[in-house]
């Protein structure tokens, strides 16, 4: 049977996060932060940038929960994905609005928000392809209802008992544990940003 994972889009998704964002990473990484520490303004960032993690540690959790383990053989509608048909990627996408929040960097949030078109037009596209190869009208009568990436929570809806795959949530969690490391590097980061010593290579917005 074909699979998701079987696709090229699939295998090669982290190329389009490193392209678009990894050399302009860099860039910001010597560059001068636009808002002067302890404003509103940077506390502001901060706590939208704590949302955004938030929202990822939920999404991909409560995700991992309906469809860890059995991706190409059942197709999810409820829980998550009774509200977006990518729950998973939509997780990822406000991780990486969690970084741009937290180095402070429009550069770096116009940035993913192109990496998100691209990821929709040519990622999550392909993958809907062989999702409807296997399961037919019934995902077709699913994309109906169901936006593609925008969660709409008023048409949340959910079973009355589920079975969890615990390796898949195992899997899951230890990522999360490593993503958690993020705001403490990224703090690390602002620091030197900075730091009168440090080289401003770049001004970026």
């Amino acid at each position: 049977m074909k699979k998701v994972s079987d696709s090229y889009a699939f295998k090669h998704r982290g190329l389009v996060g490193v392209a678009c964002l990894f050399p302009l990473g860099i860039a910001v990484f010597f560059s001068s932060p636009l808002i002067a520490e302890n404003t509103f303004i940077d506390f502001a960032t901060d706590v939208l940038g704590w949302v955004c993690f938030g929202l990822y540690v939920t999404f991909r959790t409560w995700s991992t929960l309906y469809v860890g383990g059995r991706k190409d053989k059942e197709l999810q509608t409820q829980g998550p994905y009774s509200i977006t048909r990518n729950p998973l990627y939509f997780g990822s996408f406000c991780f990486a609005l969690s970084v741009s929040f937290f180095l402070e960097s429009i550069s770096m949030g116009a940035a993913i928000v192109i990496a998100g078109i691209i990821y929709s037009r040519w990622v999550i596209a392909t993958e809907e392809q062989v999702l409807q190869e296997i399961f037919g009208d019934t995902f077709l009568n699913y994309i109906k209802n169901t936006p593609r990436f925008i969660p709409r929570f008023s048409q949340y809806r959910s079973p009355d008992f589920l079975e969890v795959n615990l390796r898949a949530l195992r899997t899951e969690a230890k990522r999360l544990w490593f993503a958690m490391a993020l705001p403490i590097i990224i703090e690390r980061i602002m620091y030197l940003r900075t730091a009168p010593w440090w080289p401003h290579w770049f001004i970026l917005p």
